[in-house]
């Protein structure tokens, strides 16, 4: 071969290899990139790292990003997943990444097969796969040189006093309820006051005498106030009853504290009778406009004298030679 031909051949060669050279630059640029990175390729069992996916392609080619659901693989699971992140290079190409937080509950050397992406163009379909991965999973390594040792019960911490207290009071508290609401019910069941008065702490006939002795005195009938002669006489009557037989008085009438009188164990008919009149007589005062005569109102305060002492409760002791006396007035035996 001539030199001017080999000079030829060679400036042609060169040219050659530039265009080839130009031209794959070009394909290049036009080329869409897919990849998948995982951010170490092993971790513990259960741990999570993330695998990032990347797009890099023209702006207006059109290339599907894949959908995951909730596994990779049978082994592998996605526990969650970042948003599409696109970011323009300005120069003609976008990036579109996407980040899967990815763990695995069984030991093993696992492959995570190449994701596929749909490529559109204007004459034909196809699919780009990134390449597959490999992902090792290990499992926690024991300490075999130290003795194995049986699982400890769980720890049952002590119940303190400040725990049970709210219980406790809750349970008084309830209760008290209880008790209190089936006492009520007996009570008017039995037609009884919810509230029993208190005994007095004097004898309930000295009581009644000494006020007896201060209406005397007071000489209400001799003064024309016969209505409340009579009211003040029936009134003491009816709080020595309260006191001495326990008989609900003030809130009933005449004919009902009678009545209340007979059923109880009382059986001394003069006193009965005693009070039957004097009730009678304050009766038609009160509410017939009765005006009695004057004996008639001595007869009425001496027969409440008479009636209260022979109810009154009297406390006879045994005798030396331990017999004890009979109780003759209807009275109530108390031994000491």
């Amino acid at each position: 071969m001539k030199v001017n031909d080999y000079t030829i051949f060679l400036k042609n060669t060169f040219i050659l290899i530039g265009l080839l050279f130009l031209s794959g630059i070009k394909i290049y640029a036009q080329n869409i990139t897919v990849e998948a990175i995982l951010e170490k390729d092993n971790m513990l069992i259960g741990d999570q790292l993330v695998l990032n996916i990347k797009l890099l392609k023209p702006v207006n080619e059109i290339v599907e990003f894949p959908v995951f659901t909730e596994k990779l693989t049978d082994t592998i699971e996605i526990i969650s997943q970042s948003k599409t992140d696109t970011t323009d290079l300005n120069n003609g190409s976008v990036l579109i990444q996407k980040n899967l937080l990815i763990t695995a509950f069984d030991s093993g050397f696992y492959k995570i097969p190449p994701i596929a992406f749909l490529h559109e163009s204007e004459n034909s379909t196809d699919t780009l796969t990134t390449k597959p991965l490999w992902l090792k999973v290990n499992t926690v390594q024991l300490d075999t040189t130290n003795v194995i040792k049986d699982i400890k019960a769980p720890y049952h911490a002590p119940i303190s006093f400040y725990e049970i207290l709210p219980w406790a009071l809750g349970f008084i508290g309830l209760a008290i309820i209880v008790f209190v609401i089936i006492y009520i019910i007996r009570k008017i069941k039995r037609k009884e006051p919810i509230f029993r008065r208190l005994k007095p702490l004097e004898p309930a006939h000295i009581i009644a005498l000494r006020d007896l002795e201060k209406l005397k005195n007071d000489k209400l009938w001799q003064s024309e106030k016969i209505k409340d002669y009579y009211t003040r006489l029936t009134d003491i009557l009816r709080v020595y009853l309260w006191n001495r037989y326990a008989i609900r008085t003030l809130e009933r009438t005449s004919d009902e504290i009678l009545q209340s009188l007979k059923i109880s164990d009382f059986n001394d008919e003069k006193s009965f009778t005693l009070l039957k009149d004097i009730f009678k007589t304050s009766d038609l005062v009160k509410f017939a406009k009765f005006k009695p005569l004057q004996d008639e109102n001595e007869k009425c305060l001496n027969g409440a004298y008479e009636f209260v002492d022979r109810t009154k409760l009297i406390i006879i002791e045994e005798n030396e030679a331990g017999e004890e006396p009979v109780n003759m007035n209807n009275n109530i035996q108390i031994k000491n």
